[in-house]
């Protein structure tokens, strides 16, 4: 049965609370470093690090538990293993990769998303007679946060925060590439689509326009998904991200996490 918008509130309220609580929880025992300013403002000074740590981890601790849950219930398998590089990168896919980084940031038209992951693909066909035989885990920093399949698809994503910096898009940029050389090398048959996902749009008009570099060299949509381009994909429906947002200012109305909230900003139990 298909999700509906119901649905699709109660696990994004579920889970936003579980998320938030366990954060809480997880950092209720932990001495934070002395700072000068304790000494004046202690009480903010505890409220900017949570909340400064919750933002940092939104990723793991949030959005990639709740695409999870949704994407299940929409037919997605969730693996639950992560991308492994080969243990010697061969030649001819470092030399491909660094074809395609100099392309894109030359601003060749040729090297649109699509060429560049056909280009990998090509590239590793060999190792269908030739298969690579040793794996190992990936490089810090090239790991998938999110890996669904569905109809013999392999979807890779990762979530960032939603207001990146110049050189965090060539970063995004090189993932995307390192992902699509990794599991061709391994499954020189197999078909992939990764994007980098932001899951919310902090802006008033188009992401994209509004982005610092406008996210360059990413290539918006085929390479990049903001807000519904990510949350819809997940569930099938359209504007789930709205749903998203109205579990949460449930949550506020009903001060379900009030209480764990007062405990970790004012020590009240």
């Amino acid at each position: 049965m298909p999700l509906d918008n119901l649905q699709i509130f109660d696990i994004s309220r579920r889970t936003v609370i579980e998320s938030i609580s366990n954060f809480i929880r997880n950092r209720a025992n932990r001495v934070p470093n002395f700072q000068i300013l304790d000494l004046i403002i202690p009480t903010e000074r505890r409220i900017r690090s949570v909340v400064g740590g919750m933002e940092t981890s939104l990723g793991t601790t949030l959005w990639e538990p709740l695409a999870k849950n949704l994407a299940r219930l929409n037919g997605f398998e969730i693996i639950g293993a992560n991308l492994q590089a080969p243990a010697n990168m061969p030649g001819n896919i470092q030399n491909t990769i660094q074809i395609i980084t100099e392309g894109r940031i030359n601003r060749n038209r040729i090297y649109t998303a699509q060429y560049c992951h056909d280009r990998i693909k090509e590239v590793c066909q060999g190792f269908i007679q030739q298969p690579i035989n040793e794996f190992v885990t990936a490089p810090r920093g090239f790991g998938v946060d999110i890996w669904l399949r569905k109809d013999n698809i392999n979807y890779f994503f990762d979530t960032k925060t939603v207001q990146s910096n110049v050189g965090g898009w060539t970063k995004y940029f090189n993932q995307l590439l390192n992902w699509y050389s990794y599991f061709y090398a391994r499954f020189p048959d197999g078909n992939a689509s990764a994007r980098i996902v932001f899951p919310y749009n902090p802006y008033e008009g188009d992401y994209w326009q509004s982005a610092i570099g406008r996210g360059w060299p990413l290539e918006p949509g085929s390479e990049g998904w903001v807000e519904n381009d990510f949350w819809d994909f997940c569930t099938g429906i359209e504007n789930t991200y709205q749903i998203i947002r109205e579990s949460f200012v449930s949550i506020s109305e009903s001060g379900d996490l009030e209480e764990i909230i007062q405990g970790i900003f004012y020590g009240r139990d």
